[in-house]
């Protein structure tokens, strides 16, 4: 009885890491989309860069012509 236990088990075992070895085609969408999306996050998140270095470029500026402003030109 016992060795049909551990039979059974076996072949379970190896069906389950037979079954995980290969994806199906909803795996490789979720995949496909999860990959969209960080692509998607990287460029929100660089342009939410580069319109702080262009934010903080027009305070310099507005800093510089305030400078010159005050100590007359």
């Amino acid at each position: 009885m016992k060795k049909y236990i551990l039979l059974l088990t076996i072949t379970f075992a190896l069906f389950f890491i037979a079954g995980c070895a290969e994806q199906g085609p909803a795996e490789k969408a979720g995949e496909a989309i999860d990959e969209s999306v960080e692509k998607g996050l990287d460029a929100v998140d660089d342009a939410a860069n580069d319109v702080e270095d262009s934010a903080e470029e027009a305070g310099e500026a507005i800093d510089d012509q305030a400078d010159d402003i005050s100590s007359g030109y």
